[in-house]
């Protein structure tokens, strides 16, 4: 089996349906769905219900979370690569078929795909990192080819969007990959460690996902309260395991890691109210004055497409001051 697709499902209602249908429609069909039902309530899994495919697989369980609901997904994939999809998203009909031809001719044991975003007006545009795509594309023809170090620091450096990568099996048995639990921001520590366990990286220029900012149900980046000071967790156990493995000396690949973080942290604080502000640059400061200081000395050849890099010194200076 080619692939495994990891989907988990907290009250998603009907939302699930057209992510479900994106998968099943896919024009490479050898792959597996497995999705986690972290305990929704009887809607939602009614719509399971009238889904009659051998290629789903529908796993129950009490409510632990979306990290807990996604790394019992990874207990039980049987397919050589692994991908992510949530719920109440879609992935393009082709992204399978592709990804399938980049694995064929080149073995690359993490795969990183462009996406689209639908916004508040609904209409698609690039996802957020398309800025850092179009650098990577033109620095691959520049140069010919990216040292496995070069394409590291590019793959740190793109959003932690759990949608956006294709996993070897045997990169997330190799590194141990999982999703902490009970921390929202759960994708930073996953896809660090990914990028720095792979022993090959490819680049695919074409969009394989849509994130929708869904306007009827809560959604984490549209909330303003106390759960993202989960990010200071997430970002604290990144930056120390991080600390621990041997990329941690690739200094453009440890820069662009920092300056993705602490934009970040800059965008949560500037999100909360102004009333938790203080208690969030606090407890900042400990978590930024606890890790090496060489994550905020940043290599000249740092990735850094969209200009952030000094601007972020300062705002990482000002915290720990």
């Amino acid at each position: 089996m080619k692939f495994s697709c990891i989907m988990t499902t907290f009250n998603d209602g009907e939302l699930i349906r057209q992510s479900i249908a994106s998968i099943l429609n896919q024009s490479f069909e050898d792959f597996e769905l497995i999705i986690v039902d972290d305990g929704s309530t009887q809607e939602t899994k009614d719509i399971l219900a009238t889904f009659d495919d051998p290629r789903l697989q529908v796993l129950p369980q009490a409510n632990d979370g979306l990290s807990g609901a996604r790394n019992r997904g990874l207990q039980h994939v049987q397919g050589d690569y692994i991908c992510f999809l949530d719920a109440d998203d879609t992935r393009a009909p082709w992204s399978f078929a592709e990804a399938a031809g980049v694995i064929d001719a080149t073995g690359a044991e993490l795969i990183l795909t462009r996406g689209a975003y639908s916004g508040e007006r609904t209409e698609l545009t690039p996802f957020f990192d398309e800025k850092h795509f179009d650098f990577i594309t033109a620095e691959k023809v520049g140069s010919g080819s990216l040292p496995l170090s070069r394409r590291k620091a590019w793959a740190a450096s793109l959003e932690p969007q759990s949608a956006n990568k294709f996993v070897s099996r045997e990169l997330v048995d190799r590194g141990h990959l999982r999703f902490p639990n009970d921390h929202f921001f759960e994708d930073i520590l996953f896809h660090t460690m990914a990028v720095a366990w792979a022993r090959s990286i490819e680049f695919v220029s074409s969009r394989h996902f849509t994130y929708f900012q869904r306007q009827i149900r809560p959604q984490l980046t549209a909330s303003k309260g106390t759960i993202r000071f989960d990010v200071l967790g997430s970002v604290s156990v990144t930056l120390q395991i991080f600390e621990n493995h041997p990329d941690f000396y690739n200094s453009e690949m440890r820069g662009a890691l920092a300056i993705s973080v602490l934009r970040l942290l800059r965008w949560c604080e500037e999100e909360i109210p102004a009333y938790h502000q203080l208690a969030y640059r606090t407890a900042l400061k400990e978590v930024l004055r606890r890790v090496d200081p060489r994550f905020f000395i940043f290599d000249k050849k740092t990735p850094d497409p969209r200009g952030e890099r000094e601007q972020l010194s300062r705002y990482a200076k000002e915290v720990m001051a």
